[in-house]
């Protein structure tokens, strides 16, 4: 119980990040064509696409793109690493088909390649389509689904020393903190997360159901990948939701877990696994507080047995 009580006062820790990240203007320089795709330069990217873009929408993008490496380079630990050598790249496809071809997994959206350092997202989901420009409708254009796998490119060189489920727990961090455009708040990210996983999986019901954190802790990217196609399309999204929450414990949890994290920051890459900062006979004991710490704050956790 004492252990218990510990982890309760710890998660309260206060957020180092700034309260508000604003967007600079976006800056889109146009470069050669390359093998007939349109090619571009942002403060930090490269994006190439087959697909024609309207303006603002790519305008839009480049915004969103740029602001994400921002948040993530102004957080006090040493999470932004991005490649080093060619400029980022970000890759956009019009057809399914391309989009496989380079790499993307079969029924998702966008994905972050790490041999490669490339961000792929498939086109239709930044540009309008015919019926809704008709019905002056917003773009459909996920710009959280961008945010998550930039943090992932913006990382690329921390990767190799977190374990995967805090990997994919901080880019939905970043994730959840985005509020549309580029613009990042990181004020109240007790309200944000919480809002966040209303809207993904219980908009009429406080009780999110989650997977067991015992289920995540030991998977490597390949582990990750594989897990997460043994699930129902359905409940996917549940791992990272149990990934954020233990990301969020993570950093607000009080100087003994952020400088586990540091320690683990400041490790040399490795093959074997990373640090890792919860130990499987712990697991429980993080569920347990973990549902003590949302409760109050508006969130029935769910967690389903072990596998």
């Amino acid at each position: 119980m004492r252990v218990l009580l510990l982890l309760l006062v710890s998660i309260a820790a206060a957020d180092p990040l700034p309260r508000e990240i604003v967007p600079e203007k976006a800056i889109l320089v146009a470069q050669p064509d390359e093998e007939g795709r349109k090619v571009w330069h942002t403060r930090f990217f490269r994006i190439d696409s087959d697909i024609e873009l309207r303006p603002n929408d790519l305008l839009r993008l480049a915004q969103v793109a740029d602001t994400t490496a921002t948040a993530v380079k102004a957080h006090p630990l040493p999470l932004f690493a991005p490649p080093q050598g060619s400029r980022p790249r970000i890759a956009i496809h019009a057809r399914t088909s391309a989009y496989q071809e380079e790499g993307g997994a079969p029924g998702t959206a966008g994905m972050y390649l790490s041999r490669q350092a490339l961000v792929l997202i498939q086109g239709d989901y930044l540009v309008r389509s015919p019926d809704a420009a008709r019905s002056r409708l917003a773009p459909r254009n996920d710009e959280d689904l961008v945010v998550h796998e930039l943090v992932h490119l913006c990382m690329h060189r921390t990767n190799a020393k977190l374990p995967q489920w805090l990997i994919e727990g901080l880019a939905e961090y970043f994730a959840s903190a985005h509020a549309g455009a580029g613009r990042f708040s990181f004020g109240n990210m007790d309200q944000v997360i919480r809002e966040h996983l209303r809207t993904r999986l219980s908009p009429d019901d406080p009780g999110i159901p989650l997977v067991p954190v015992a289920d995540l802790i030991d998977l490597d990217g390949r582990g990750w990948l594989h897990y997460l196609n043994s699930l129902p399309v359905a409940e996917r999204y549940r791992a990272y939701a149990t990934s954020l929450l233990l990301a969020h414990q993570q950093l607000h949890g009080g100087k003994e877990r952020i400088e586990a994290l540091r320690l683990a920051l400041s490790a040399p890459p490795s093959k074997r696994m990373p640090i890792a900062l919860i130990a499987p006979e712990t697991a429980a004991a993080t569920q347990i507080s973990l549902i003590r710490y949302w409760k109050p704050k508006g969130l029935t956790l769910e967690f389903a047995p072990a596998k």
